[in-house]
Order: C-alpha cells, then structure tokens, then sequence
C-alpha cells in the first residue's frame, strides 16, 4: 500500500467516525424514549425530554451524514444517494400501500411503523452494496 492510499484510507475512516459515533447516540435515545416510560413510569415530562433528544440529536446526524456526503468523492456519493433514493420510493411506496390495504380491510392495523424504518435500512444498504458492485 503506497502512501497516498493510506492516506486516503485514513481520511475516509476518519470521515466516517462522525457518522459512527452519531448513528450511536442517536440509537440509544431512541431506546431510552422507547424503552423509558417503562423504567420513569407515568411522568410525561420525562418521556418528553427524551423524544426531544432524540429528535435534536437526529436532526445533528442529518447535519453529519450531509457533510459526510460533501467529503467523499463523486461516485461513492453517486452510489450512496442512488441507494437512499432507492430505500426513500421503497418506504414511501410500501407505506401508503399498506395504509391503502389497511383501509380496505385486506390486512391487519397492526403494523409497526418501526418495521417501515427498518425496512429502508435494509434496501438502502443492498442498494449501496449493488451500486459499489456494478461500479466496479
């Protein structure tokens, strides 16, 4: 390995540490707004204290995943903004679909908008994994 790409691999995992340590902190306030009603019990307050961390510090993690897009290089953005366009059509065609289904009675009301989340997660990243492939 020559100097250079050390030092491009160095700045690339230096990029994204931001990232790391934000997806982090954002995932463990939403455990604590999801998960700490039931150790605080009925105090709303305290159940919206924690929403609103959780939303400042995803709003933060926007901020970050949108300079980290600035800095990497112009086909590693091109493959990670066709994979969120991909996941963002995914989420928002297999939502309203369901919500659609679920007017109509063809399925049960029950479904948890974290599945939806989730759901993105997972075709973003085959999305990017493809993308990284076919620009190979």
């Amino acid at each position: 390995m020559n100097e250079t790409t050390q030092s491009v691999d160095q700045r690339a995992f230096k990029n994204v540490i931001p990232i790391a340590v934000g997806t982090v902190v954002w995932l463990a306030t939403l455990a604590l707004a999801r998960f700490g009603p039931e150790l605080w019990g009925s105090q709303p307050a305290m159940s919206w204290v924690a929403l609103a961390a959780n939303v400042a510090v995803g709003i933060a993690l926007i901020f970050i995943h949108a300079r980290y897009l600035q800095r990497v290089d112009d086909l590693q953005r091109k493959i990670m903004i066709d994979g969120m366009a991909v996941a963002l059509g995914v989420g928002i065609v297999g939502a309203f679909a369901y919500g659609a289904a679920s007017n109509a009675g063809l399925v049960d009301d029950d479904l948890n908008m974290a599945w939806i989340g989730a759901l993105m997660c997972v075709v973003y990243a085959v999305a990017s994994v493809v993308g990284t492939l076919r620009y190979r």
